[in-house]
């Protein structure tokens, strides 16, 4: 049995077989033959050329060796805003210089004599 490796399966080529394919995922061949006879595979494309079957080692790749999701990064939260509040700003507004966003209290009042 052949440990297989990412560089492994990139050595086989554009394509490979079904018997490989059996043995990268330990399964049987005739379980992958019967799979692809019934439309059940889904793991790679299936390639027919005449009566021969080939599997695209690069559908391999991407099943197997996926690239890991980039980490998350948690945005900062801003402090609670101590800047002074200006009656004019919306709720939903940002300020511009510190990007919080005030209280969900805040009301816009029109201005004195407008």
């Amino acid at each position: 049995m052949t440990a297989w490796t990412r560089d492994a399966i990139e050595a086989l080529g554009p394509t490979t077989d079904v018997p490989t394919v059996a043995s990268i995922f330990g399964v049987n061949k005739d379980t992958v033959y019967a799979q692809i006879r019934r439309g059940e595979w889904t793991a790679t494309r299936v390639l027919t050329l005449g009566r021969k079957i080939k599997l695209p080692t690069r559908d391999l790749i991407a099943l197997l060796y996926a690239p890991e999701p980039a980490p998350q990064v948690n945005p900062a939260v801003p402090s609670q805003c101590h800047h002074v509040e200006y009656q004019q700003v919306a709720a939903s507004m940002p300020h511009t210089s510190c990007g919080c966003t005030p209280a969900d209290s805040a009301v816009i009042r029109p201005l004195r004599g407008a």
